[in-house]
């Protein structure tokens, strides 16, 4: 049994609502698979704007390995997520369709971006990647144009990469999509703006070409896209010697 403890501030009435929310309760069954959990003190949860569901859950848990080691229990449960790599081709060259918006964790009010969104309830990655493509880089795709870059690379042993692995428990699955366009398609994907003001979203699409752009990331994920995107186009040629 675990024993529960919350801080003042949340009230009685959440406590059921955490308890029995999909990113909590995913995230104790994948700790208990390899750490004995003792105790969980809820520190603090933000709700999202719409409906009464927790987006993030701060905790400070008491665990330990297996064999009675300790181990730092402070988390930021935020479940995981999704980025899809855009990759446009046009007149024989490539470029990126990316998005920037405010970040103010890092002081950033354009932070350059692949698209990408946090998991839902339905725990759908190919949905919600699909999803984020129409919301944030207003482009409809099918999902036989994903290209999974999770499942190219661990081969189904994991979800995601780990964004921040100290703290954060959210993992990060990533797509990519390729498209030819024509060079009006091209200017018309640049410079496009959405607002969520319910999400407080801002966001502009921007086009940029694949060596410029990839100078420009200070993002892990849109990295770590790149990179496996890059991989994966060197084993196409590879099967096709």
């Amino acid at each position: 049994m675990i024993e529960y403890s919350y801080s003042p501030e949340i009230a009685e009435a959440d406590r059921p609502i955490i308890l029995e929310s999909r990113i909590y309760k995913d995230w104790l069954e994948k700790s208990q698979e390899k750490f004995v959990v003792t105790k969980v003190h809820f520190s603090s949860v933000d709700f999202l704007r719409k409906g009464r569901q927790p987006l993030f859950i701060k905790l400070d848990a008491t665990a330990t390995l297996p064999d009675g080691r300790p181990v730092h229990g402070i988390v930021l449960v935020r479940g995981n997520a999704v980025g899809v790599l855009v990759v446009l081709r046009c007149e024989g060259k490539k470029y990126l369709l990316l998005v920037r918006q405010p970040r103010f964790a890092i002081g950033e009010q354009a932070s350059l971006e692949i698209p990408a969104g946090i998991l839902d309830w339905t725990g759908d990655y190919r949905k919600v990647a699909l999803s984020e493509l129409e919301e944030e880089a207003q482009i409809k795709a099918d999902d036989s144009e994903l290209i999974d870059l999770m499942d190219f690379w661990y081969k189904g042993k994991s979800d995601g990469f780990a964004a921040s692995c100290g703290l954060l428990d959210e993992r990060i699955r990533l797509y990519a999509i390729e498209r030819d366009v024509t060079p009006e398609q091209l200017k018309s994907m640049d410079g496009k703006d959405q607002e969520y003001t319910e999400e407080i979203e801002w966001i502009k699409t921007v086009v940029l070409s694949y060596e410029d752009a990839a100078h420009e990331f200070i993002d892990g994920k849109n990295l770590i896209a790149l990179f496996l995107y890059e991989r994966w186009l060197e084993a196409r040629k590879m099967c096709s010697v």
